[in-house]
């Protein structure tokens, strides 16, 4: 999937550049500026072309990353909404997006086409409704939902305090018995969960997650209860974010009416839309994104 990315931002930006000798770019919510990065590249390899380039996120921390130098060119940071660009009309020869532009919203589209100088473009890569990245996602979604569900962390966190309570004879024996169960059972469901998800790195982060606490718990007075709760909280929070950014990509895929309201929004206001296709890694595959290409005739 990187390879047919990179290949395919490489094809654009080659287009894009060849016979201009200089272009002012923006990568709209940028991350940390992997489309940037290449962008630059493929720049540096065209001695011709001066680009000037711009990273734009809702995260200070991903501008701040996407605004490392290549060669001569260095990206210009900027925080900002890509539902509410801080731009003027028509001041960039090419907007382009990876995977980003939908979490905005379809005001984020209309964004980009309203910053495209005559005889410009924009060019993104959109989540696409039942394709290969959704159905991944849903399914990392749904092992990381089924661990939060079995509460691992709250079994261990209840068990930490309690065994050395009933060390120390604060509690009955049969408490720290059910505590132990308790943990014991949810160590087992996450581990029968984890077993049946496919290969990837939510499956290795909850089996390492598993691993963890198997050792905490084999080895808990080696340990300050305190740096175990914290180790614990620090977890929980991992968990749900991972969670949430899984769920986010399901919720924000484009399925093909809601992308056609698109291209029909980007005509409205002067662009010229090419048809739409899809990128996959082979024929028959299913889809990786919608490719939208858009450009302002000047």
């Amino acid at each position: 999937m990187a390879r047919l990315l990179q290949r395919h931002w490489t094809k654009v930006f080659t287009e894009s550049f060849n016979g201009r000798q200089d272009v002012d770019l923006v990568d709209l919510a940028c991350g940390e500026g992997e489309v940037l990065a290449l962008a630059a590249e493929t720049a540096v390899a065209l001695p011709a072309t001066r680009l000037q380039a711009v990273g734009t996120d809702v995260a200070w921390d991903a501008v701040a990353l996407a605004a490392q130098p290549v060669g001569d060119v260095r990206p210009v940071p900027a925080v900002a909404d890509c539902a509410r660009l801080p731009f003027s009309d028509e001041s960039f020869d090419l907007a382009v997006s990876q995977y980003g532009l939908e979490y905005a919203g379809a005001e984020a589209f209309l964004e980009a086409g309203r910053i495209v100088k005559p005889g410009g473009r924009f060019h993104a890569l959109v989540h696409v409704k039942g394709g290969a990245v959704e159905v991944s996602c849903q399914e990392v979604a749904d092992l990381l939902g089924a661990v939060i569900e079995i509460a691992l962390l709250d079994r261990m966190s209840d068990f930490i305090v309690t065994i050395p309570r009933a060390v120390s004879g604060e509690v009955s024996g049969e408490e720290a018995q059910s505590c132990a169960d308790a943990l014991r059972l949810a160590l087992e469901s996450v581990a029968r969960v984890t077993g049946g998800a496919a290969p990837g790195p939510a499956r290795d982060h909850v089996a390492r997650l598993v691993q963890d606490c198997q050792s905490a718990a084999g080895r808990l007075g080696a340990y300050r209860t305190e740096d175990l709760q914290v180790w614990i909280e620090g977890q929980k929070a991992e968990l749900a974010a991972f969670e949430h950014r899984m769920t986010s990509m399901v919720r924000v895929a484009q399925s093909e009416e809601r992308l056609r309201d698109v291209v029909e929004n980007l005509k409205a206001v002067g662009l010229e839309v090419s048809a739409l296709e899809t990128l996959a890694i082979e024929a028959g595959a299913p889809p990786l994104a919608w490719v939208l290409d858009a450009r302002r005739s000047g």
